[in-house]
């Protein structure tokens, strides 16, 4: 069944056959409508799939398909896909707009449930590089359709962007943060250590959380732009209070490593079927 994600929802989670049934009527229009109605051209009786971004999602019924609208009904509430316990911030450095794309398309996949985009010293422009709000405006776009394609109802936000240490400072004042750093010293440790350091204090605290579906592991990921972080801002991070962590010998670029460090996460945090 198509998914799409549409703000803003006022259903009532209640019978959908009970009374005062016109609350569980919805007019779609815009560019959903047309593609619905030009691309899957969908009928009279067809049914797809309505999530807010906040977890609650619906099935729905086409009643009527108009030239510019799409008017359905509510079927029922749809139990959603559980979010991972690993809750991962993602600190993207600012990279060639394809790869950001990349990055955010397969972590909005994978679970994580934030992007900041972040200026920093290796950042073309310096921190005057920033993105164009139509660029952000895409990036955003990219989030909600990788969230109705992998089916969760949750669609990440992509803020504006922050220059380095900004970005950081926000995200330490409310959980840890670890900053990926291609070189191997005595002031860096490997993620899986890196992981292992957290996972039992996080299982320990949370463990009837994850049986319930509620809370969850809160932590950041800082990825470089391409060049990676300086070695002053890697001091500076590291003196802020995050965790220099390095993926191995061999240098990945951005996107892969935001991807290998998401599916990382959730393997040794059990959000991979286990």
């Amino acid at each position: 069944m198509h998914r799409f994600y549409v703000p803003n929802i006022a259903f009532p989670a209640i019978d959908p056959t009970g009374p005062d049934s016109a609350k569980r009527s919805l007019t779609l229009d815009g560019q959903l409508a047309r593609q619905l109605k030009t691309v899957l051209r969908v009928g009279i009786g067809d049914r797809i799939g309505l999530f807010d971004g906040s977890g609650l999602e619906w099935e729905v019924q086409i009643d009527q398909v108009d030239r510019t609208e799409v008017a359905v009904r509510l079927i029922s509430t749809v139990e959603s896909v559980p979010e991972p316990f690993a809750r991962v911030t993602m600190l993207l450095g600012l990279a060639r707009p394809e790869r950001i794309e990349l990055a955010i398309q397969k972590c909005t996949e994978l679970g994580a449930v934030r992007f900041i985009p972040v200026l920093s010293e290796r950042v073309q422009g310096g921190v005057t590089g920033a993105p164009s709000a139509s660029r952000l405006d895409r990036w955003r776009r990219i989030a909600i359709e990788a969230a109705e394609q992998c089916g969760r109802a949750v669609v990440p936000p992509v803020d504006e962007p922050l220059p380095v240490m900004d970005a950081v400072n926000s995200q330490l004042a409310a959980r840890q943060l670890f900053c990926m750093w291609e070189e191997r010293t005595g002031d860096s440790s490997p993620l899986g250590e890196a992981l292992k350091s957290i996972e039992t204090q996080a299982l320990e605290k949370n463990a009837g959380q994850r049986e319930t579906g509620t809370g969850g592991c809160e932590m950041a990921v800082l990825i470089g732009p391409p060049g990676g972080v300086s070695h002053a801002e890697a001091s500076a991070i590291q003196e802020a209070g995050a965790s220099l962590v390095t993926l191995g010998p061999r240098v990945l670029r951005s996107e892969t490593a935001a991807i290998v460090v998401m599916s990382a996460i959730l393997y040794e945090m059990g959000d991979l079927g286990g």
